[in-house]
């Protein structure tokens, strides 16, 4: 694996050349070399340092600056000295790197990977991860909303290879099928390629039927008795389909509607009687409990 800071020196534990002879009672600051050639141990806890044949505390009895150690009590003429520099250890005064100063070229591809980590990353509100040369892909929380940035934005398969969503800044969105668009927003509404089809949903019979807007377009019922249509639930304005209303196997059942449904002439129509006859009442949402209503009876 990599490191940040001197990598471990397997194996190389190496002593120190013997400083005793500069031992006087007065002086503190020593150089520290190996062979002749300074050495900086890293840290006082990356050296072990023997006087008189005691063994001395880091970073209480000595310091260690570069290649300088600094003894708290100077030692006296005529006490021995012996150090070894620990190779084995990663140089401990490595810091924390400061902010912004770890380049993407310092880290390994999968270096941000899941199983490398030891903890998810995590950002404050309104923080971005940003990509590419120019910043033009981010991602961030303003703390309400899950946010992706770009001007451009395409959603494609893990191979790359097929478009299955595009959306342009100040232009269209686009949705595609097997590679195909078949939907994208345009200025004056929605371009689409292809056919469009809306679910039948059937309706629960009963004495007060409520048909609820927000389930689909289209409903269907089967008539088991007389029946009233209430105002329908969930009204969107410009919503359109058609209810299909079909008599039992014995017939003769009637409907009343609530006057939220609008029909030519004011007047509600009087349903096609016969048994398993479908009558079909094409609607139009213009505003609340406003449905403008076109009926076509005995539908075969």
């Amino acid at each position: 694996m990599a490191y940040i800071g001197p990598e471990p020196k397997l194996g190389r534990n190496r002593e120190v050349d013997d400083i005793s002879s500069g031992f006087n009672g007065s002086t503190t600051a020593f150089t520290l070399a190996v062979s002749g050639s300074n050495v900086s141990p890293g840290t006082a806890n990356d050296i072990i340092v023997s006087l008189g044949g005691v063994i001395q505390n880091p970073n209480q009895d000595f310091t260690i600056a570069g290649s300088t150690i600094t003894f708290t009590t100077a030692p006296a003429s005529g006490l021995s000295f012996f150090a070894v520099v620990l190779g084995q250890s990663i140089d401990s005064s490595v810091v924390t790197p400061a902010d912004g100063s770890v380049t993407t070229v310092k880290l390994a591809n999968d270096a941000v990977t899941a199983a490398k980590l030891a903890k998810p990353i995590d950002l404050a509100d309104n923080e971005q991860i940003r990509f590419g040369a120019g910043n033009d892909l981010k991602i961030q929380s303003d703390g309400s909303n899950s946010l992706l940035l770009s001007d451009l934005i395409f959603i494609n398969n893990a191979a790359n290879s097929e478009n299955m969503f595009k959306a342009t800044a100040n232009g269209a969105v686009e949705l595609f099928h097997n590679n195909v668009k078949k939907i994208e927003t345009a200025s004056g509404g929605i371009s689409l390629t292809g056919g469009a089809a809306a679910n039948i949903t059937a309706l629960s019979d009963g004495a007060t039927i409520t048909i609820d807007m927000a389930t689909a377009c289209h409903h269907s019922v089967t008539l088991g008795g007389n029946r009233t249509f209430a105002a329908p639930s969930n009204q969107v304005v410009g919503q359109a389909g058609s209810i299909f209303i079909t008599q039992d196997g014995t017939g003769s059942r009637t409907a009343a509607f609530n006057s939220a449904f609008k029909f030519v002439g004011g007047t509600a129509p009087t349903l096609t009687t016969t048994a398993s006859a479908t009558d079909r009442i094409d609607y139009i949402i213009k505003s609340s409990n406003v449905i403008h209503c076109a009926v076509s009876l005995d539908v075969k």
